[in-house]
């Protein structure tokens, strides 16, 4: 079975301009406006006063102070992150929405096509991913599906960094700091 190497690149290309598309609404509804700017701000000046508190409570003998006031500050950045996740909820939304309507209609095309040739037979849960929609036995064949999802994965963290919408970072995961910081 012939690959046409147009239509790999035409899902790619659709997967950037999707992914171009979302994060453009993303910057209209959330990235440009001056409530979500402030909140970045807050939440970095929040994560430095946390790292100084940190690296304090490494040097001080007063733990149990410290550790209230870290405690008080990681409660703050909490906030600050629910909020910042509710002000993206509307554009995630829409992007979602924008993916799923761009990947049914690729899907339509090119449902049971092969539009490229792994060069690898991918482990079981992959299978799942590269092979979907297609007919055959032959694994390494690969469907439109997985070139869409790797390149909108690409494409949106590196436009992400090219204009500055990644946000902020915080000093710690989504669960909290881990338990080892307070016992030394």
């Amino acid at each position: 079975m012939d690959i046409n190497i147009g239509e790999t690149l035409f899902i790619i290309v659709g997967a950037a301009i999707s992914i171009s598309v979302g994060e453009l609404v993303s910057w209209f509804l959330v990235y440009r406006n001056a409530d979500y700017k402030d909140l970045v701000s807050r939440i970095e000046t929040a994560v430095t006063k946390y790292n100084k508190e940190k690296e304090q409570f490494v040097k001080e003998t007063n733990a149990k102070n410290q550790e209230k006031r870290l405690a008080q500050i990681e409660s703050q950045i909490k906030g600050l992150n629910y909020e910042m996740t509710f002000k993206k909820m509307i554009s995630n939304a829409a992007v979602a929405i924008l993916s799923i309507v761009t990947i049914n209609s690729i899907g339509n095309y090119y449902s049971g096509i092969v539009v490229a040739k792994l060069p690898f037979e991918p482990f079981w849960i992959l299978q799942q991913i590269t092979h979907r929609g297609l007919n055959g036995e032959d694994l390494t064949d690969c469907s439109y599906i997985f070139i869409y999802v790797l390149s909108a994965l690409i494409f949106k963290s590196n436009i992400q960094k090219i204009f500055g919408l990644e946000g902020p970072k915080m000093p710690f995961g989504p669960g909290g700091p881990q338990p080892s910081l307070f016992k030394q």
